[in-house]
């Protein structure tokens, strides 16, 4: 059973929780029971959605891709060997961009039933945030992946006071950003960061987080780090002072952890 903040205990045979980290979050089990958690930084799952959940949500509907997740993390814990540290990275990368996967179809795409024009603006949406890195992507590229025409589909986005290009930067600025307030890549340049995130050119970069969050990179930058502290060398997987990701399975009374620490690209 659990129970969002004050509300009622809900029986929950086989669900999905999603909550941020520091909250309480009761949950009790009876019988025979396992519970399986991915701990992924907030930073990592920025660039997916506009948002992320202040409280917990428990999600009583199983889908696939959820499924899918749990069924590799449990691997990934049933496995002995010591992974090596790009299998490591690999984990860690297909780890994060399920969990993005998940939130963006289950909170930022759980609005009751969806119109045609709102669901191929979520599928849309969800094409951007995946590929997002690109600096190839454009909206005739989006509209292709979503089967639809470019004309069709700046009208779907219209009707949101949107458009395509404009998802674009702004899933750019919120890759830009999660990017500058990571501590793991305090190494890289605004202009580094600006092609990581997809933009042209750093200008490009500073115009869209200004518009979107009204600062700039380096504000973003020296909030990440203590005033004054210098940028210090990326460390590498095996010599990282903290884990970015962590993944616990326990069931009845037993216990068992891993991590999977970040590869700097």
């Amino acid at each position: 059973m659990a129970k969002e903040h004050n509300g009622p205990w809900m029986p929950v045979g086989s669900g999905l929780v999603i909550a941020p980290s520091g909250i309480a979050q009761h949950v009790r089990c009876a019988g025979s029971w396992s519970i399986t958690a991915a701990c992924v930084p907030r930073a990592a799952l920025g660039a997916f959605v506009a948002a992320l959940p202040a409280t917990a949500r428990v999600l009583e509907e199983r889908r696939p891709l959820d499924r899918a997740m749990q069924a590799f993390v449990e691997q990934v814990l049933a496995v002995d060997d010591t992974a090596t540290a790009i299998e490591r990275y690999a984990i860690e990368r297909l780890i994060v961009e399920m969990s993005g996967a998940i939130l963006l179809d289950r909170i930022d795409g759980a609005s009751g039933h969806r119109s045609p024009h709102a669901a191929l603006r979520d599928k849309a949406v969800a094409v951007i945030a995946q590929q997002c890195s690109d600096p190839a992507l454009n909206p005739a590229r989006v509209a292709r992946e979503v089967r639809s025409s470019l004309r069709q589909l700046q009208l779907v986005f219209a009707e949101a006071e949107n458009s395509v290009a404009g998802e674009i930067r702004r899933q750019w600025a919120r890759l830009a950003k999660s990017l500058l307030l990571d501590s793991r890549f305090d190494s890289l340049s605004i202009e580094q960061v600006s092609q990581r995130a997809g933009f042209p050119s750093p200008i490009s970069l500073r115009r869209a987080l200004e518009e979107e969050y009204g600062a700039t990179p380096v504000r973003f930058a020296r909030t990440a780090r203590p005033r004054n502290a210098p940028r210090t060398r990326r460390p590498t997987a095996e010599h990282s002072g903290r884990p970015s990701l962590n993944l616990c399975g326990r069931q009845s009374d037993r216990r068992s952890c891993t991590t999977a620490a970040r590869r700097p690209a």
